[in-house]
């Protein structure tokens, strides 16, 4: 490449989509990514005996509302229409999640109509937090929509083991990804557009960062050849925004994660993609069994074999790989200090979930790209 108009530094799902979008607006863009791969933590491997696509870094499942989300990926990947269930281990007994009628009915020992559940969860919330002000954290947040019993047996320990931290001490906001319905409907997601690619996600940014105005470098880092590059290049940066000032303020709260695979000798272990254990004495937060997101790939489904993969929070300390924002008063404060500093930057976008430190679903980072790119 003769010519650099904007650089991407990180070839996660913002960053393919930042490229892409200045690409197709005649801009010559340069990906730089650290790893020896794109896709960042949506990157897959395939097993080569069974032919299963394995999640490498989690469960991802494409889902959206989002019109001009949708329209654009599927440029790039056609969907198989996966629909996401979700099952919970509580006590010994298995339920499925979302907190519905399905769950509440099998909790209580009920057989409540969609009509009743509104007026019953709202009873138990009341119970549980008393009115007069807003809910300050998460734990009164959960316990102010779903009520005490339900926030006990399927949230607390779970959040307390996802976050590694008092559920007080997190915001409100999160709870807010928790589906909750009144009805026997066990998608996980309220979304109809959802799937996995069919060629697998691996293809999906192969094809987005195929265009002649991309030239894309693996095993770089951004910030270490920084000043290879002339003043006045737009950067888009999806990095931690607090590795790319050095920590000078200090590390922002992360949470990472262990990842522990297991072949077996079985055609089926779990009947199901994910199952969250949410009891305390589980160390592991749920189990992903990937072979169930190809229903549609006949061979993968007779295989007399199946990988699963447990999934281990854990604490997060510079050189670890981040994967979600810790959502807390003092983070936020610190954050701020992060994102004034990036303000003096010319030119600096920053995106994603690390670059943003917001916990955004795949399809948010795609429109959040869209948004960051608007305007060059």
């Amino acid at each position: 490449m003769t010519e650099v108009d904007a650089i991407v530094a990180g070839a996660g799902l913002w960053g393919c989509a930042a490229a892409r979008i200045l690409a197709e607006k005649g801009r010559a863009v340069l990906v730089l990514e650290r790893r020896p791969h794109v896709g960042g933590n949506v990157r897959c491997d395939t097993d080569p005996e069974t032919g299963i696509e394995l999640h490498a870094y989690g469960s991802h499942i494409f889902h959206t509302h989002i019109d001009r989300v949708w329209d654009f990926v599927r440029r790039f990947a056609e969907f198989n229409g996966y629909q996401h269930k979700v099952l919970a281990r509580h006590a010994g007994k298995t339920y499925f999640l979302p907190l519905g009628l399905a769950l509440v009915n099998q909790f209580y020992g009920l057989d409540m109509a969609p009509s009743e559940l509104p007026a019953f969860i709202a009873a138990e919330a009341a119970k549980g937090f008393a009115g007069g002000r807003a809910p300050a954290n998460f734990e009164e947040q959960a316990i102010s929509s779903i009520g005490k019993p339900l926030y006990d047996a399927f949230i607390r320990e779970y959040t307390r083991k996802q976050w590694g931290t008092d559920p007080c001490n997190l915001g409100a906001d999160i709870v807010k990804r928790l589906p909750v319905r009144a009805s026997y409907d066990i998608n996980y997601f309220p979304d109809y557009r959802q799937g996995i690619p069919l060629a697998g996600y691996n293809s999906l940014f192969d094809r987005m960062l195929d265009h002649p105005k991309i030239t894309v470098e693996c095993n770089v880092d951004w910030a270490a050849r920084r000043s290879e590059f002339p003043h006045g290049v737009p950067v888009f940066y999806s990095g931690p925004v607090d590795e790319l000032f050095g920590y000078k303020f200090g590390p922002l709260p992360w949470r990472s994660l262990r990842f522990e695979q297991e072949r077996m000798p079985l055609a089926d272990f779990q009947g199901t993609s994910v199952v969250n254990y949410v009891d305390a004495d589980v160390p592991y937060t749920r189990i992903h069994e990937f072979k169930h997101y190809h229903p549609e790939n006949a061979a993968v489904m007779a295989s007399r074999q199946t990988i699963v993969c447990r999934e281990y929070p854990r604490a997060w300390k510079p050189g670890d790989e981040p994967y979600y924002p810790v959502d807390t008063a003092e983070s936020r404060e610190l954050l701020a200090l992060y994102q004034a500093e990036a303000a003096n930057v010319p030119n600096l976008v920053l995106g994603g979930r690390l670059g943003e430190y917001k916990y955004y679903d795949m399809d948010r980072s795609v429109d959040r790209a869209m948004e960051a790119t608007s305007r060059f």
